[in-house]
Parts: C-alpha cells; structure tokens; sequence
C-alpha cells in the first residue's frame, strides 16, 4: 500500500469517525493495531468514552473504505473483508463507504437492527444506512 492510499485511508477514517461524534457524541479513533500490523478493523472507541452507546460501538468491528466509484463488486471485497476482520473478536462487522462527492453509506448486518433477524453476515442479510440512520441503530440497539 502506497503512502498516497496510506493517507487517504486515515483522511476517510477521521472523516467517518468526525461523523459519528456529530450524530452519536461517541468518539471514534484510529485502530492503531491494524496500521502496525497490516490487519485488523479501522475504527475503535476512544478509551476515555463511557456509558452505554460508547459500550455498543466497543462491539463493533468499523471498517472504512474511501474510493473514486464504488461498484459493487467492491462493496462485496469490502464486506468480506470487514465481517474476516471482525469475526476472530466475536464483533459486529460494519461497513462504512463513500465515493466521490457522494454521502457515507454504512452497511450493517441485519441483527444488529432487529435482534430477532438471522445472524447470517452474507452481504444479502445487511441493510444500507445513513450515518444519522446507523447511529441511531446503535443507539437503540444497546
């Protein structure tokens, strides 16, 4: 991965998590495990958030793609890789996505909306959400 991609990547992430303490208060911050050792999910709560909505994104596996266009056969790569990330943790894969001059589009499994749905991560048992839509699932979810 080249320094351009490398820069793009953390300039997306601090993006979405700038996003989310907008709509959620909850402070997101780098994974820096996943830059050190080329794996792992990109986004985890800061460990100076408490309470309950900071607990239910410490159950999420936040992964962040920032792209020119978005097809998707990128978006299954992307989803793939994001439920692979999160599953040795036991968390909740999450996809979070946004082309150029397009909004963030966040990808969750359907159970983390209705608990009662199938816990199936294939990307045909995911909703698409806004970033005001995700945080409010979260929200509710905990």
């Amino acid at each position: 991965m080249g320094i351009n991609s490398r820069t793009k990547g953390a300039s997306a992430e601090r993006e979405f998590s700038n996003a989310i303490y907008e709509w959620a208060g909850v402070r997101l911050v780098r994974n820096l495990q996943q830059s050190r050792s080329g794996g792992g999910f990109d986004l985890i709560v800061d460990d100076k958030e408490a309470g309950q909505v900071a607990d239910a994104y410490r159950g999420l596996a936040i992964e962040v793609k920032r792209h020119a266009a978005v097809t998707p056969a990128l978006i299954k790569k992307f989803w793939q890789q994001a439920v692979a990330q999160a599953s040795p943790k036991n968390l909740t894969p999450i996809l979070a996505y946004r082309a150029d001059r397009q909004d963030w589009q966040v990808i969750t499994p359907l159970y983390l909306i209705n608990a009662a749905m199938s816990r199936n991560l294939g990307l045909e048992s995911t909703a698409v959400l806004s970033v005001i839509g995700f945080c409010n699932v979260v929200s509710e979810a905990q």
